[in-house]
């Protein structure tokens, strides 16, 4: 077996504002009226923690879809800005919006997966208080979705922008995983999946749920990553479909000390982030619905970049 090292892999760095707050708690929230009718095609789960400076936008961007079969979920991770009145307005204004407010903070991957589980669609999407997203962003991923089975997510590339200059540039890392064998999608996801941009894409609710979720420790969007891989296809469209912000509010990588602890909602080490993440990625694996063979060979994949990350390759 080869030992050529992999490069590393980084996690999704974009939660923003949705971090800084108290411990972890129970689910229990307060609703606002949830839009009645029949179950919307997409759910569009949006995951907030003090995040009134760029909040607007971001429901601007998700009312104004030209794809209108959806609903918008916000969990307020027990916010103490204007975030609350923000998500009051939006929801007296659009029924589509439903606002959930925990009475706690309970660390941002917890509010992350929250929005999940209390979906209703057939699609699901999540979105971050400080991105924007293109107008038919949506229309576009569900005709992708609808025509292709074996596409577990689409999304199209990225433009990242300056949180307080507001100037943009392409971001080049986006890719698409397309490989026929599972194994193949899982290991191009451990070498060439950097910045996750991938998980603001729409992605098929039943594969979503059978997978970990966000996990509550750096890059434990990973392994929820590799799991969708293991489940299908990733699809890139060809044009910019989302505008996402970087800064020191808005990129979760700078964090350290009580702030880094209260995004995750616990305190841990690097070594231990590490082996949780690769024991979570041997998990997705063992739980995939694909044959002992391609497990297996996922599994000498994994090993291998396990053996790299230790000797910090």
């Amino acid at each position: 077996m080869s030992l050529t090292p992999p490069p590393a892999i980084a996690p999704r760095t974009g939660a923003g504002p949705e971090s800084l707050g108290g411990p972890s708690g129970e689910h229990r929230a307060e609703r606002s009226e949830s839009p009645g009718g029949d179950e919307p095609t997409v759910s569009i789960g949006l995951p907030v923690y003090n995040g009134a400076r760029f909040l607007p936008q971001a429901f601007e961007s998700l009312l104004g879809q030209t794809y209108r079969d959806f609903e918008l979920i916000v969990s307020d991770n027990a916010s103490t800005d204007e975030t609350a009145a923000i998500c009051a307005e939006y929801a007296a204004r659009d029924s589509r919006v439903r606002y959930i407010r925990q009475p706690v903070n309970i660390g941002a991957p917890r509010n992350w997966s929250f929005v999940v589980t209390v979906a209703r669609g057939r699609y699901f999407k999540w979105a971050s208080c400080n991105d924007r997203c293109a107008e038919d962003m949506l229309e576009r991923c569900v005709a992708v979705l609808e025509q292709r089975p074996h596409a577990v997510l689409c999304y199209g590339r990225t433009r990242l922008v300056d949180e307080e200059t507001g100037r943009e540039e392409p971001y080049a890392g986006d890719i698409a995983i397309e490989d026929e064998r599972p194994s193949d999608r899982f290991m191009r996801l451990l070498r060439e999946l950097q910045l996750n941009n991938a998980q603001s894409g729409l992605i098929r609710l039943d594969a979503l749920r059978q997978t970990g979720l966000d996990r509550p420790y750096p890059a434990g969007d990973m392994p929820l990553m590799a799991e969708l891989a293991l489940r299908g296809t990733f699809v890139l469209l060809p044009d910019v479909l989302l505008f996402r912000r970087m800064g020191l509010q808005t990129f979760s990588r700078g964090l350290a000390g009580k702030a880094h602890a209260d995004f995750y909602g616990a305190r841990s080490t690097a070594l231990l982030d590490l082996l949780r993440r690769h024991r979570d990625h041997a998990i997705g694996v063992l739980r995939a619905p694909i044959s002992a063979r391609e497990k297996g060979r996922s599994l000498r994949q994994l090993v291998r970049h396990l053996y790299w990350d230790l000797h910090g390759a």
